[in-house]
């Protein structure tokens, strides 16, 4: 057997092991399991960005990442008429004194472009790392804007009633346990009339590819040269695959342990007035993984990325595919 199979096998051994015990209900919040599971997540996040004030306070990315967002922003500009960005600014510029909350901020760049762009709006992100977010406090403070962050774990946090106008959930939502409870919450924090604004993960429990997805997938994957098939994030040292890394990252912790009940819960809880789906398998290509191969400034790389960013929208438009990412904006009545 070789190198590559039983560290495969071993991982596979494992994140079956892990998986199991999750699904028994060791991770839960509360438990040994948990406990040690977040104690890892924070300290994963604070290696990240560090603990120096001024730091780049969003998760570094590789330039067909970058890339693929802007698409992405153009695809909803596109089919609805705005960007995403500019979906939230409306409702962020509608009075003074909205107030937006925003669940999972992480190191708060995000919220701190909104407060830039927004400065009559009161902002508060919450997320459960005290590291990071006392970086995005350091930030607000050295411009004198109008956004705060707080520590707190949303699976057992319980939000103020009826305390904001606006719920923001960037990237946040598929790293939570306890569903139900989070979107009892937010109902419960968000105004009669308020917007819930979403962007997020709605793939399949645990990353995994839909059977489908990953027969188109691994067919393009295939014909892609060697250099575009190095695999920098999936084990000790950079390798080669033959097929898309995807194995389920319930195995490793929370991210995407429900991430199909997403769009579900807040169709719901809430009234979806705006919907747009984006990244069948085109994520797989471009993240932190595979992204790193492709240089935009050659021809080559420049084509395959056209080229695989086509064929993932046609089979988003007809239907043959689902999306593994969504933009959503949603009213509470």
């Amino acid at each position: 057997m070789t190198e590559l199979k039983f560290d495969v096998l071993l991982h596979r051994f494992k994140g079956m092991f892990r998986v199991a015990r999750a699904r028994m209900g060791a991770l839960r919040p509360g438990s040994a399991a948990y406990d040690r599971q977040i104690g890892m997540e924070v300290k994963h996040y604070r290696k990240l960005f560090g603990d120096e004030p001024g730091a780049k306070l969003m998760e570094p990315a590789p330039s067909a990442w970058d890339e693929a967002l802007a698409r992405t922003a153009q695809r909803v500009r596109t089919l609805t008429g705005r960007e995403g960005d500019d979906h939230l600014l409306v409702l962020l510029n509608e009075r003074p004194g909205i107030r937006m909350l925003s669940l999972g901020c992480g190191a708060g760049g995000v919220e701190l472009y909104y407060a830039r762009e927004s400065p009559a709006a009161e902002i508060t992100g919450i997320d459960i790392n005290p590291h990071i977010i006392e970086l995005g406090n350091h930030q607000a403070q050295a411009e004198s804007l109008n956004v705060r962050f707080e520590q707190a774990d949303l699976n057992t946090a319980v939000l103020p009633e009826a305390a904001f106008d606006i719920i923001l959930c960037h990237a946040s939502l598929h790293h939570l346990l306890e569903m139900d409870h989070v979107f009892a919450q937010m109902t419960r924090a968000l105004r009669p009339g308020g917007h819930v604004a979403v962007t997020d993960v709605m793939a399949r429990n645990g990353y995994r590819l839909w059977p489908e997805t990953a027969k188109v997938a691994n067919a393009i994957f295939r014909t892609l040269p060697k250099r575009f098939r190095l695999n920098h994030t999936g084990y000790r040292d950079a390798r080669i695959d033959e097929t898309l890394w995807a194995p389920d990252t319930r195995a490793e912790g929370m991210e995407c342990m429900h991430s199909e009940e997403i769009v579900p819960l807040l169709r719901q809880h809430f009234r979806e007035l705006v919907f747009v789906g984006s990244h069948a398998f085109a994520r797989r290509f471009f993240d932190t993984m595979y992204g790193p191969n492709f240089d935009l400034g050659q021809p080559l790389d420049q084509a395959l990325f056209d080229w695989i960013w086509q064929m993932d929208c046609h089979y988003l438009d007809t239907g043959v595919l689902r999306p593994e990412t969504f933009f959503g904006v949603y009213r509470r009545e």
